[in-house]
């Protein structure tokens, strides 16, 4: 398996089918083999039924699976077992709303192929795109990143972009040992590759805001994902990311 896609969802059936079509046609037009890993982490809307259909749809054409999480995990809980069970020599996870446009995957491909180990999409880098992204949220990104780096160094000021990918060998030591479950997970998983001493390569990115809503909530998921950086410090002295 050349390349497999891991798409977190919960509450997507606006979006998901969307999403997995124009992720589909790359994916078929770019490489040989590829798999598709949608999440549902325990929606309640229709976003199920959406891909058990595409999955019927999509027969004979990429690989397209779903994992059902009876309940809301969060993010990086959904992460992980997409990462875990996925088969691909690169495995690459991203937003459902797809706010990155799909051709990114073949550079992220190409990196790791060349031997990064890990490639993130860095939206601070001068050379990124931000297109309807509210300023507050990005206000409170730059704050964020002033705590976490404390925990992550090595000139890695974006450590929340929905746009990470691994080699399987990265994934499948890193997604082992993770144990934060929501949106603080970036930060310990970027850890434990720097503890272990993979190169993570930072790209630039256009990022297109394509969601109505949104599924953070400034102030609850900040103090929680302040808190995840106080637990990674934890294990990290404990030793449970060795």
């Amino acid at each position: 398996m050349n390349i497999s896609i891991i798409i977190p969802a919960f509450n997507e059936d606006l979006l998901i089918e969307s999403t997995v079509g124009s992720i589909s046609e790359f994916l078929e037009k770019t490489f040989d083999e590829s798999e598709i890993i949608i999440v549902n982490d325990g929606s309640k809307d229709n976003t199920k039924a959406i891909i058990e259909n595409l999955i019927v749809k999509n027969s004979g054409k990429n690989n397209l699976k779903l994992i059902n999480n009876e309940q809301n995990w969060g993010k990086g809980y959904s992460i992980k077992q997409g990462m875990t069970q996925s088969a691909g020599e690169v495995r690459i996870f991203m937003d459902a709303d797809l706010p990155f446009s799909p051709e990114v995957f073949l550079e992220i491909f190409k990196r790791i192929m060349n031997g990064d180990d890990i490639v993130i999409g860095d939206r601070n880098n001068p050379q990124s795109e931000l297109v309807n992204v509210h300023p507050v949220r990005k206000l409170a990104g730059i704050v964020y990143s002033v705590f976490v780096r404390s925990i992550v160094s090595g000139g890695i000021t974006d450590t929340q972009c929905g746009l990470k990918g691994f080699s399987d060998e990265a994934a499948r030591f890193i997604f082992s040992r993770t144990t934060i479950d929501g949106f603080g997970f970036d930060v310990e998983v970027l850890r434990i590759g720097q503890k272990e001493l993979f190169s993570i390569s930072k790209l630039p990115v256009r990022m297109v805001n394509n969601r109505l809503d949104s599924r953070v909530h400034l102030i609850k998921d900040s103090l929680l994902m302040l808190w995840n950086l106080v637990v990674i410090k934890k294990n990290e002295i404990i030793g449970l990311y060795d």
